[in-house]
């Protein structure tokens, strides 16, 4: 700290020589008679431009003429000094960095906040897409025609002829990673955006236009689809003074099963900040996710006819991330994405009439502003049940960061970002209720980023599900559980804080799978791979399956659990790792 002090204090004198040189140099052209060596001081005394001590005179410079001693003015001075830029190394980073143990002021907390947000929107995107839901659909009613069982068309029905009933999606991405391809041809590079999986996973969307789903009524569905339409008509009516009607219909013996539902589209619209129209629109591919961790992963490849040079140009970088253990309650953030949706669900056009699928192919929706807002962390970690995306009815539990930061729809899938300009989440939800305001949450970026790396490399035009060791004693052959617990204050910490910290213990163990010498109550302190030397510490019980995420099949050679004996010291316990320890995470 102290060595932190000197140099802070070494930079303030850098600018105040430098303030002083600029004087001089203003009061230069009076300097005659061998008289150029002065200082300013003696200068301002000998001209009668300052009468007191030189002490007094410094004083008097604070604020004189603009000149006024400012963080900002010593944070250029020490850009310059180590030959860095302001995105290399943020004010935030500059503050922190030298004041750890001291509370921003409102005014560089304010400052702080800006650096962030302004950082975190070069690293953010929003993805807006239309698409149709079981499109097209035709209203029916169950009838006989000729004796034979058949639906009847309803021809009346606003909806019927193919109407194409419209799904629209918004929300965000944050850009997590650039890869060159290490050739000539930069065409071959590829930016991977991490989102959340309900963002781009349509629930009800069929992509084969050629299957059709039937409705007995606006709200009754048929759970069978046909195709190859063979629509019969039919001529009712006889008599001087009855009306011919031609009636279109379907015998039921032409409804087949329901096909298998696609729920991803070939492509998502996405766009940068400061390009959220139309004609900036890129192209990004679904790489892969997973639907109980609400990640998933989208890619974008360079070409040039796609009009996506921007993306891969110096003013849009891949996101600096943080990590989710450092967080404190109370901390400030910052959230970042899309939080605006248009209102689709009726959409007409300009005479009113509804708009039909082949006037929406390419329909650009308005539903475009990255916006940022700031709060603080409610709660670094509890479990939240969600309703389960790919099975009705059932639910899962999600690790979230509670957040006091304003959520709203189209914000899912942003980053949260600390003032440093760190990304520790990616946002995905909020209690909906006029009991509660301002209760967001967040997936923690240990986990978001980590099941980022496995997508990446397990699902890249292989398959769009990841697998992952599970701390189970099918999976790894252990479960683990929190044992004693103990609260510290750290002062290092700015304005200090208190950090909970956990015996992480064995709580069940499969001999025939757990590696020998491990024991039920060992603590187990940290855990490394196929790099020893590479640790990752436990201070809960969950840190353990966060950590595991890191493992990747085919890869991964061993698991070395750090197990803590008498004293301070640790010995190892090594799992060798077999591909029938990795579980799907669906």
């Amino acid at each position: 700290m102290e060595n932190k002090k000197f140099n802070m204090f070494a930079v303030v004198m850098i600018v105040i020589m430098a303030m002083f040189t600029i004087y001089t140099g203003i009061n230069g052209g009076k300097a005659k008679d061998g008289r150029d060596g002065m200082s300013a001081y003696e200068m301002a005394v000998e001209n009668g431009e300052f009468s007191g001590s030189e002490f007094e005179y410094l004083q008097s410079l604070h604020g004189k003429d603009g000149s006024n001693i400012t963080l900002e003015m010593i944070y250029e001075a020490y850009l310059e000094e180590i030959g860095k830029t302001s995105s290399e190394y943020t004010f935030t980073d500059f503050i922190l960095n030298f004041y750890p143990d001291e509370i921003l002021s409102s005014d560089e907390t304010a400052t702080a906040v800006k650096s962030a947000t302004q950082s975190a929107l070069r690293s953010t995107v929003d993805i807006c897409y239309s698409f149709c839901l079981d499109e097209p659909i035709i209203y029916v009613s169950e009838t006989k025609i000729d004796g034979v069982d058949s639906y009847q068309i309803d021809t009346s029905a606003e909806y019927y002829n193919r109407y194409a009933s419209i799904g629209v999606s918004a929300g965000s991405g944050v850009i997590y990673k650039i890869d060159d391809a290490g050739t000539a041809a930069t065409e071959d590079d590829v930016a991977y955006i991490i989102t959340n999986y309900h963002v781009v996973y349509a629930s009800n969307f069929v992509s084969d236009e050629s299957k059709y789903r039937v409705y007995v009524t606006e709200n009754e569905m048929f759970t069978a689809t046909y195709s190859d339409l063979d629509v019969k008509t039919k001529t009712i009516g006889s008599g001087i003074f009855a009306t011919t009607v031609d009636i279109s219909y379907i015998e039921k013996s032409d409804v087949v099963e329901a096909p298998i539902e696609t729920h991803f589209l070939d492509d998502y619209s996405i766009y940068l900040y400061g390009y959220q129209s139309e004609e900036y629109k890129l192209t990004a591919s679904f790489v892969g996710g997973s639907a109980e961790n609400d990640i998933a992963v989208l890619k974008v490849e360079r070409n040039k006819s796609q009009n996506n040079e921007r993306l891969f140009g110096e003013n849009y970088k891949p996101v600096d991330l943080g990590d989710s253990k450092d967080l404190d309650v109370g901390e400030t953030i910052i959230a970042v994405g899309n939080p605006l949706l248009a209102d689709t669900s009726n959409i007409k056009d300009g005479s009113g009439a509804k708009v039909y699928v082949e006037d929406l192919k390419n329909r650009y929706v308005d539903a475009l502003c990255l916006t940022s807002t700031d709060g603080v962390v409610s709660n670094v970690s509890e479990y939240c049940k969600f309703g389960h995306q790919l099975d009705a009815g059932s639910y899962v539990n999600m690790r979230l960061i509670r957040v006091s930061a304003a959520i709203n729809a189209g914000n899912s899938g942003g980053g949260l970002y600390d003032v440093s300009g760190k990304l520790v989440g990616i946002v995905n939800g909020k209690i909906v209720s006029e009991e509660y305001d301002n209760v967001g949450f967040a997936i923690p970026v240990n986990i978001a980023a980590r099941l980022a790396d496995k997508i990446i490399a397990e699902c890249d035009g292989e398959t769009t599900r990841v697998e992952a060791i599970r701390a189970t004693s099918e999976s790894l052959g252990i479960t683990v559980e929190n044992g004693e617990s103990k609260t510290i204050f750290d002062s290092n910490v700015a304005g200090g804080s208190f950090v909970v910290k956990n015996n992480v213990l064995v709580k069940t163990r499969n001999l025939s799978m757990a590696g020998s010498g491990l024991e039920i109550g060992n603590v187990i302190s940290s855990v490394s791979f196929n790099d020893e030397s590479v640790k990752y510490k436990l201070d809960n019980d969950y840190d353990l399956n966060d950590v595991l995420l890191i493992a990747k099949k085919g890869e991964t050679t061993k698991i070395v659990l750090h197990v803590l004996q008498s004293g301070s010291t640790t010995k190892q316990v090594i799992i060798d790792v077999t591909d029938d320890m990795f579980v799907e995470i669906i």
